[in-house]
């Protein structure tokens, strides 16, 4: 059943308003929206043209605003362009320093023609590598003019005999003693004697230069090679031995036992150790291994040690420590 609806009462002549009207009459009508789809149709419509020519006269609107972009872009200055001014600034120091080479070359090379500049040569490596090869075999010459090592030596000391004493040279030798070695190298006394070419001396000559009185057959056994120098003990000790040739085991052995009563006291003489004379009359040699061979040695009350042994029947060692004659016994009979 609908409601009743009641309705106002109209007078004539006067304006009541509008009618009410229903909610779907009210809603405003859409806008319309031109596209160029719609102006094209419109177009063709109205102005009896064909899509053809539309789009070609479109075409031609675009080509002439690209033309007139790039003509007004163009015509814009740039940014980059040099300024007048930096030209300048350019030019002027370009020609100042041109103006300064000028007035160098005139004025400052005349006066640097006067000075002589030394010359640098920087050698070749060939010419490095004849050197070192040239100073090598230089030393290797100089290394075998020395005097004839009995056993090989790490270190080498050299003493020119020529007008001087043998307390001088023995001085020297018991200095070069108190330098110390290290343990276990072994360093050559090298006596020689002559002033301009001076040789090795003898062992005859090393025995009458320092006056030392050896038995008559011992003497007469000897060779001319002999060998005096110092063996590298612990806390840098130095222990003087003495190497001799002889003709033969029979005459070296029976020599050396006839040399045993002053054997101690030669020792200290060759190598400058001053020790009283009383305190070797009383000391006597005994028999003992060293190194696997019989060894004699005599030790006297201050505790001063003398042993010796045959490395070889042709080769006697004499040494201040049994340390020292084991370790140069087995070097020693090599040759």
């Amino acid at each position: 059943m609908e409601p009743i609806v009641t309705h106002k009462k109209l007078e004539p002549g006067v304006f009541q308003g509008r009618p009410d009207l229903a909610e779907a009459e009210k809603v405003a009508p859409p806008r319309f929206i031109r596209t160029m789809k719609s102006d094209m149709a419109d177009a063709v419509k109205d102005q009896n043209e064909s899509v053809v020519s539309i789009a070609i006269a479109e075409e031609k609107k675009k080509a002439l605003a690209r033309a007139n972009a790039s003509t007004v872009e163009s015509e814009k200055p740039s940014a980059h362009a040099p300024k007048p001014i930096s030209r300048i600034v350019v030019l002027i120091i370009a020609l100042l320093i041109i103006s300064l080479l000028g007035s160098a070359y005139v004025f400052i090379l005349p006066k640097l023609g006067g000075i002589k500049f030394p010359s640098v040569s920087i050698p070749s490596f060939s010419s490095l590598s004849k050197q070192s090869s040239t100073s090598t075999t230089e030393t290797a010459v100089e290394v075998a003019s020395l005097a004839q090592s009995l056993v090989p030596a790490q270190h080498e000391k050299q003493f020119n005999i020529t007008e001087q004493t043998k307390e001088q040279i023995s001085d020297e030798v018991f200095s070069e003693m108190k330098l110390g070695l290290a343990y276990g190298s072994i360093k050559n006394l090298y006596l020689k004697e002559g002033e301009n070419a001076p040789v090795a001396i003898s062992a005859n000559r090393l025995f009458i230069f320092t006056e030392v009185a050896l038995p008559e057959i011992m003497f007469r056994s000897l060779e001319k090679e002999f060998m005096t120098g110092l063996f590298g003990e612990e806390d840098w000790g130095a222990t003087p031995f003495l190497i001799l040739k002889v003709s033969s085991y029979e005459t070296g052995f029976a020599g050396m036992l006839e040399w045993e009563s002053s054997l101690l006291r030669s020792y200290n003489t060759i190598f400058g150790i001053n020790i009283a004379d009383k305190a070797t009359l009383n000391a006597s040699f005994n028999d003992i291994m060293i190194g696997g061979k019989d060894a004699r040695l005599v030790e006297t009350p201050l505790g001063q040690t003398v042993a010796y042994a045959f490395a070889n029947p042709n080769t006697v060692v004499i040494a201040g420590s049994t340390t020292a004659l084991e370790a140069v016994l087995p070097i020693a009979s090599k040759n």
